[in-house]
């Protein structure tokens, strides 16, 4: 299966906005073809993206370009780590969400990470922050849960609730 984009497609507009944390042609190329392969993949692990994509999966080691984006090797003329990236698609959601009758969609956002701070060896364990600011290990995390306008009330009002409360 091969991916043809013309230029006002979806895909297209939706990485056009990440624009502005791409310093170079070939890390914007990287990251188009990236995306491509997570969401042709439906997987984060970099072998299995690079194969999803037409242009990472002709080379010898195409997932060696994917690891090199993901720690900041490649994007030395970029501001697309992990901290820029998220905090764009954080304003990308809002941006869109604006757009999005209120009563179509309700979404609570959360980009926790997952500390944990006493493993040796887990598969995908890497460096993130704690609550002090100290780098622990642990996995960085992106989820949203979706509901409707009717349940909204109760999903908020039980989030902001303390516990025991």
């Amino acid at each position: 299966m091969e991916w043809n984009t013309t230029w006002e497609d979806p895909f297209t507009s939706y990485v056009k906005q990440f624009a502005g944390l791409i310093g170079d042609q070939r890390t914007g190329k990287t990251f188009g073809e990236i995306v491509k392969g997570i969401i042709a993949a439906g997987s984060l692990i970099c072998q299995q993206i690079a194969a999803q994509s037409a242009e990472l999966s002709q080379g010898k080691k195409g997932s060696q370009r994917v690891i090199r984006l993901a720690t900041g090797e490649s994007t030395q003329r970029s501001e697309l780590d992990a901290e820029h990236l998220t905090k764009r698609m954080r304003e990308v959601a809002v941006e869109q969400l604006k757009q999005a009758p209120e009563d179509e969609l309700w979404l609570i956002a959360d980009s926790s990470d997952l500390r944990k701070p006493y493993a040796e060896a887990m598969p995908y364990l890497m460096q993130v922050r704690d609550l002090d600011e100290q780098l622990v290990p642990g996995y960085r995390s992106q989820s949203a849960d979706r509901t409707d306008a009717w349940t909204t009330g109760l999903v908020l009002s039980s989030a902001l609730e303390p516990p025991g409360a």
